[in-house]
């Protein structure tokens, strides 16, 4: 960081990111989007600033304007949670009693099992999101922020502490004259080629969500919300202005995946997979185990253990189908056997399958694509060429 940058950039991705700003008592819902009090919270955990201290810091924090990229808008989906079961939840009066009085006028009982009153909540989360935030203000304040979240204090979570990012929350500083210049400047990253970005195009528009200088008239379709924190003791939130709006970026190479590649796809074996490879070839008279086609491939009986007895000669095809049929039934240690006769039926309608729908050829394509997308391989496939199914 140098002395001039005004920009903070975090990247706020995970499994589970909750971002409240209306919800109160049992029922949590999230915005679409990280909120102000949400990223400036984080900070604070950074930095180790408790709850009774938080004022003095936020006159400092919240004065920073706050832009939000969606790079991945995610899934909202919602949970149950209970909270103080067999310890009991405070009444509403309880602030007025000391912590030495009797438990009973601070705890609440439920009138049926006269048990300590356990807290039932339904919560919002979005799934499988990623954020780019721009934070821009005065140097000097974002040189703190930097070093907070270089050496946090503590752990820092995407709005609720069950939410854990899987990615580095820090991404980089700069300087730009405004929000928008900076969330242009940042390019976009697909997790796998062809599954985030199908049409394989050059430039990615993205929402973006950026708030409004004060002093001015806000624009037409600007939005007010109440995110500002004064404290983080008690609920005591200022509001703002947020306009949305769309930027194009550059895309740029993926970066990281989803989910692990399988085992296959590389070469971890060595000399000792070669051999098996060769000695199982030979084995097969280098004809397919099921159609007695020539065989190009061996076929996997057992990932873990690589030898001549785990592995099967195969033609493309049959390998296409047996592969398919794992995949698409989520097989683990059972899997398709090609020489096995009882499988038989099972291979020939896969093979038919992978034939009328055009499917031949495009076996791990179409499979990475259709757990991208949460799809069966037997819905119809992605085609990654349109984004569209076939």
């Amino acid at each position: 960081m140098t002395s001039t940058d005004n920009t903070l950039f975090l990247r706020l991705a995970g499994p589970m990111q909750a971002w409240g700003t209306s919800s109160r008592f049992q029922l949590r819902r999230t915005d679409a989007y990280p909120s102000k009090s949400g990223v400036l919270g984080m900070i604070l955990c950074a930095r180790g600033v408790h709850r009774e201290d938080s004022p003095a810091e936020l006159v400092k924090l919240a004065p920073l304007l706050m832009g939000v990229r969606v790079d991945r808008a995610g899934i909202s989906d919602w949970d149950y949670h209970t909270a103080g079961a067999k310890i009991g939840i405070r009444k509403a009066n309880a602030k007025e009693l000391r912590i030495g009085d009797d438990p009973d006028k601070i705890l609440k009982r439920t009138a049926s099992t006269g048990e300590y009153e356990t807290l039932l909540s339904r919560r919002q989360y979005l799934y499988d999101a990623s954020f780019l935030v721009a934070l821009q203000g005065p140097s000097e304040v974002i040189s703190v922020c930097v070093h907070a979240l270089d050496e946090p204090v503590w752990p820092v979570f995407l709005g609720r502490k069950c939410c854990a990012p899987v990615e580095p929350v820090f991404v980089g500083t700069g300087s730009y004259d405004s929000l928008l210049d900076a969330l242009s400047s940042v390019d976009w990253y697909p997790r796998i080629n062809g599954i985030d970005c199908p049409d394989w195009s050059k430039t990615r528009t993205l929402d973006v969500f950026i708030e409004h200088r004060p002093g001015s008239p806000p624009p037409e379709g600007a939005r007010l919300v109440y995110d500002v924190p004064r404290t983080f003791g008690s609920y005591d939130y200022g509001a703002r202005w947020v306009v949305p709006g769309r930027v194009t970026v550059p895309v740029g190479e993926a970066t990281h995946r989803s989910r692990p590649r399988s085992v296959f796809r590389h070469d971890p074996y060595g000399p000792e997979w070669e051999s098996q490879k060769r000695d199982r070839m030979r084995f097969d008279n280098y004809l397919c185990v099921f159609c007695k086609s020539p065989a190009v491939e061996v076929h996997h009986l057992d990932y873990a253990d690589v030898r001549r007895d785990t592995l099967r000669s195969v033609c493309e095809i049959c390998h296409d189908a047996c592969t398919s049929l794992e995949y698409g039934h989520d097989m683990r240690t059972r899997r398709i056997d090609p020489s096995d006769p009882d499988q038989r039926p099972m291979i020939l309608q896969q093979i038919a399958r992978l034939l009328t729908e055009h499917r031949h050829g495009r076996r791990r394509e179409l499979l990475e694509a259709g757990r991208m997308l949460r799809r069966s391989f037997f819905d119809d496939a992605p085609d990654t060429s349109t984004g569209e199914g076939r």
